[in-house]
């Protein structure tokens, strides 16, 4: 499989191309991120931090 391979699409009239391994970085940063702040949200709503 190609890492380095472009893929381009459209984001608010804008094109974009961005390597496939860099995409791949973001989606999975984004989804730690999320998974750690709805922990977050949960530890402080329920009072236990």
């Amino acid at each position: 499989m190609n890492w380095k391979k472009p893929i381009r699409f459209k984001v608010g009239g804008e094109d974009w191309e961005v390597p496939l391994n860099i995409l791949i970085l973001f989606v999975a940063i984004t989804l730690i991120l999320m998974g750690f702040g709805a922990w977050m949200g949960f530890s402080f709503g329920g009072g236990k931090i």
